[in-house]
């Protein structure tokens, strides 16, 4: 399958964080890889993380991706989720690509020994904001 990556961020290889309700109601944030396949973000994730059962019990989130540094730049929003179990070992290998190349690693291995345990994550954004600091930080 071909997916079609559009920039969400300055540095495409940071991560998403995903803020959720825990269901005590405390709110909780998570880093995760993650692709822009056309509108949609995808993240892969072992099928036993607490993240995809506190998702399919509220499937709504947060999310912000951008970097850590000065001056700061990125998207944040809201948005739809959707756990698509089928898509784990299909997203993982993309999210490999982007993350890691093509050259092969401990981790990349490590990961695609596992891949047949990740389970996709779907976010359909309701709501998006870019932002860029850049010129009221200007000489930071």
């Amino acid at each position: 399958m071909q997916y079609t990556e559009r920039e969400l961020a300055p540095d495409s290889k940071i991560p998403i964080r995903i803020g959720f309700i825990k269901p005590n109601g405390a709110p909780s944030i998570i880093s995760l890889w993650y692709i822009d396949i056309d509108g949609k973000i995808y993240c892969a994730t072992q099928k036993s993380a607490k993240i995809i059962h506190y998702l399919k019990n509220q499937p709504i989130c947060g999310f912000e991706i951008a970097g850590d540094q000065p001056p700061y730049k990125g998207s944040r929003g809201e948005g739809i989720v959707r756990i698509i179990p089928s898509k784990g070992s299909e997203i993982l290998n993309v999210l490999i690509k982007k993350y890691l190349g093509e050259k092969e690693s401990t981790l990349s291995k490590f990961l695609k020994e596992h891949s047949k345990n990740e389970i996709a994550i779907e976010i359909k954004p309701t709501k998006i904001v870019h932002y860029d600091y850049s010129k009221r930080m200007k000489g930071i």
